[in-house]
């Protein structure tokens, strides 16, 4: 996994002090989340449900002197993420920033979708991210200050033929980041929402050249974007920068959705 690129616009000092949670860190957005985060100064969890490349992503972060730890965790399962907020104040005693961003796929027209395929991306993408945000509530709330930054997408803002499913949920974390948003304000906690556009990941990459061509036609900026270009975004929101900024949906997609 190359989480190498180096154009970070942050201080090295942005975030000394917090400790922060990234979820589906093993490679794509989630590995460039955390590079910039540890970047910026934060000491930073990762988490993924495959213990060798999430392994491999914070020894590579670790190789360039930042803290961090790696844990495998299903989101989607209550006691993994249990685990993992009780590991990380455990060995940080706080969470300052949560990064909501593991997601799964599974595409298919609807009327020939599975149930089964169905729950599985609600249950990793909606139902997850919520397992997430209210594990890390009460600590918050008891330090009276907090960031979290939900992971959505353009394809939960437009739909897209084919990912009812990821659509369904990625709209739902929209909901969910203005509710809970709406709910902890006054207890110094923001909470916001990346959306990205066609971002260069595995993913992407397994897009036709013809299909690839007619997206670039609805871009604005004609390309798309880099993994580095949302954990900006989220390095950002996670900042005291933002401190004004909650309930919002920062999307990054060159001008895709408008």
């Amino acid at each position: 996994m190359d989480i190498t690129m180096e154009r970070s616009v942050f201080r090295k000092d942005l975030l000394n002090g917090k400790t922060a949670i990234v979820t589906g860190a093993s490679r794509g957005i989630g590995a460039a989340i955390a590079h910039r985060l540890c970047e910026a100064g934060a000491n930073v969890v990762i988490c993924s449900r495959s213990a060798d490349t999430i392994t491999q992503v914070a020894g590579t972060l670790q190789g360039k002197g930042h803290t961090v730890h790696a844990m495998v965790a299903d989101i989607s399962e209550k006691t993994d993420v249990e685990a993992l907020i009780e590991k990380t104040i455990s060995q940080f005693s706080q969470i300052d920033i949560l990064v909501n961003n593991a997601g799964i796929t599974r595409d298919m027209l609807l009327m020939r979708l599975k149930d089964e395929d169905w729950d599985a991306v609600l249950q990793t993408n909606l139902t997850g991210t919520m397992y997430c945000t209210r594990a890390v509530l009460r600590p918050m709330i008891r330090q009276k200050s907090g960031r979290i930054i939900n992971i959505s997408s353009v394809i939960g803002l437009m739909g897209n033929a084919g990912q009812a499913s990821y659509a369904a949920a990625k709209a739902g974390i929209i909901g969910l980041t203005k509710a809970t948003a709406k709910e902890v304000g006054t207890r110094g906690i923001t909470v916001n929402a990346v959306a990205p556009g066609f971002i260069t990941t595995d993913m992407t990459a397994q897009i036709s050249e013809q299909s690839q061509k007619q997206l670039l036609e609805l871009i604005p900026l004609r390309g798309f974007g880099h993994p580095e270009d949302v954990a900006d975004a989220v390095c950002f929101l996670a900042s005291d920068a933002a401190r004004y900024i909650t309930g919002q949906i920062l999307q990054v997609d060159g001008g895709m959705v408008m």
